[in-house]
């Protein structure tokens, strides 16, 4: 039997970087529209007309990065847990990845107008925090993991 290693396979971390990627750019953009180009609508709020998109996108970015979050649990998350490896930085992307679900949440469906601007603040502030925090994750893991070497294979008498 195999022993299961918390090592992703390049084809699964390129797939968690490029999904990671798409929420983050699709957020920022999403920020950059807000704040920085605001355009008056006829109700007088400021309102770039990208937003919405934005939103939209940035809405089918994060369900992608739950279905590839989730694929970590039993490929990454419990072998490296088992094998004490990388727990705090770990832990931290865990935290971070489920105040951006709880705030996301919040935002489509608890927000009110009170309420709204601060959940958007932590999300949005969380969400930057995550993208250092992947970097960190990665570079502990990578350059902190002792990979054992391999055993030659005996062949048959």
């Amino acid at each position: 039997m195999r022993r299961s290693s918390p090592r992703l396979s390049s084809r699964h971390e390129s797939l968690i970087y490029a999904v990671g990627a798409f929420v983050f750019l699709s957020g920022a953009a999403w920020l950059v529209a807000h704040y920085f180009f605001p355009a008056a609508s006829e109700f007088g709020e400021a309102r770039n007309a990208s937003e919405p998109w934005w939103l939209r996108v940035h809405g089918a970015a994060a369900m992608a990065f739950l279905i590839v979050f989730g694929s970590l649990f039993p490929s990454h998350i419990v072998p490296a847990w088992r094998r004490l490896k990388n727990r705090r930085s770990g832990m931290m992307m865990i935290a971070l990845v489920s105040v951006l679900v709880l705030t996301g949440y919040g935002l489509y469906y608890l927000g009110g107008e009170r309420t709204r601007p601060w959940i958007s603040l932590i999300h949005w502030s969380v969400g930057i925090l995550c993208a250092g925090g992947l970097w960190a994750h990665a570079y502990l893991g990578k350059s902190g993991a002792k990979v054992p070497p391999a055993r030659p294979r005996q062949s048959p008498p």
